[in-house]
């Protein structure tokens, strides 16, 4: 592959009534793939729901993927990040494997979910203390555990970081903390981004590169992800993440980094979608997006963008992370 361009937990958990053993895996095979992410999923949105920035589910979630990470062998840490405007806070876990370079691959997902600030919103069910948040993003942290789990027993010549971000909804706080927070080096040394969210609901699964993303990084990205994905009868769209109408960057974009948007969309045109333009289609409706409605409307879905996408992401992060002779400049 060429080189890319650019004790208060366990009281918590005591008092709910949850265990946060990790899961047994499967064996590494196709028909496998997406199951671990799929019991991920309902375990989170089961025992964690309304996982807003500075709730206890939001950080009984962390202390969860900090466990998991760490019974898979990466370095692992929480990060708690006060903040000067509402929400006041975000906790974040990031889980890094390092590798023989000092470049690194980020995978990043989300573990808040958004609540209500005004009357509308709250007549609409958006978020709140009841808000499973399947689509908004229980599945996205499932598919990243299992790719941590798939991806743990491989030694890479890049280094290979997963980050699971509080704050995330307005004002996005817990992003730019976090992008504030990397030094010039780990800027310079972030070879790709790769966000997975809202990846259940919408009907046409989606890869989309960033608007400043290369064409050398497209190819290896985007182009990659549709080949493998041809390979196993799985229909995926890709696209640039632009439009004429809107040139929205994405906060990683505006720090300077190659991104690649990993989603599911109603749009039937990509090539026409917008930064922002890619929301769930759920709407953030707690009505909505649990599993009871989900599995009604949209049976076996979650099962199968699971699969889809750890059978996609799997062998694509692996050749990423692999870098060959070939080496060409990041932007």
């Amino acid at each position: 592959m060429l080189r890319l361009l650019k004790s208060k937990s366990a009281l918590a958990a005591l008092c709910l009534g949850v265990s946060l053993t990790p899961f047994t895996g499967y064996a590494n095979t196709d028909s496998s793939f997406g199951k671990v992410a799929e019991q991920h999923t309902r375990y989170i949105a089961t025992y964690f729901p309304g996982r807003m920035s500075g709730s206890p589910a939001e950080f009984l979630t962390a202390e969860y993927l900090l466990q998991q990470f760490s019974q898979l062998g990466y370095r692992a840490q929480i990060r708690h990040d006060p903040g000067t405007v509402r929400p006041l806070s975000a906790t974040s876990v990031v889980a890094e494997q390092p590798g023989k370079l000092a470049e690194e691959i980020l995978v990043i997902s989300h573990i808040d979910t958004p609540q209500s600030h005004t009357a509308q919103q709250r007549r609409h069910n958006v978020g709140g203390l009841t808000f499973q948040g399947i689509d908004n993003n229980a599945a996205s942290l499932g598919v990243m555990l299992e790719l941590a789990k798939r991806l743990a027993a491989h030694h890479h010549e890049y280094s290979l970081r997963f980050v699971a971000l509080g704050g995330t909804q307005p004002p996005q706080q817990g992003i730019n903390t976090y992008l504030q927070h990397l030094s010039a080096d780990q800027r310079k040394n972030t070879l790709l981004v790769v966000d997975i969210e809202n990846i259940v609901a919408g009907k046409h699964l989606a890869f989309l590169s960033g608007n400043t993303t290369a064409a050398a990084v497209r190819k290896q990205t985007t182009d990659r992800a549709k080949t493998i994905a041809q390979q196993h009868a799985i229909q995926l769209m890709t696209a640039q993440l632009a439009s004429r109408r809107s040139r929205t960057l994405t906060a990683y974009e505006q720090a300077g980094l190659p991104y690649l948007r990993v989603t599911a969309s109603n749009a039937g045109k990509l090539t026409t979608l917008a930064a922002g333009e890619t929301q769930s289609v759920l709407h953030d409706d707690a009505a909505k997006d649990n599993l009871a409605y989900i599995q009604r409307h949209y049976p076996h879905r979650l099962a199968q963008r699971s699969h889809q996408l750890v059978t996609i992401l799997t062998p694509l992060l692996r050749g990423l992370l692999t870098p060959t002779r070939t080496v060409t400049t990041k932007h």
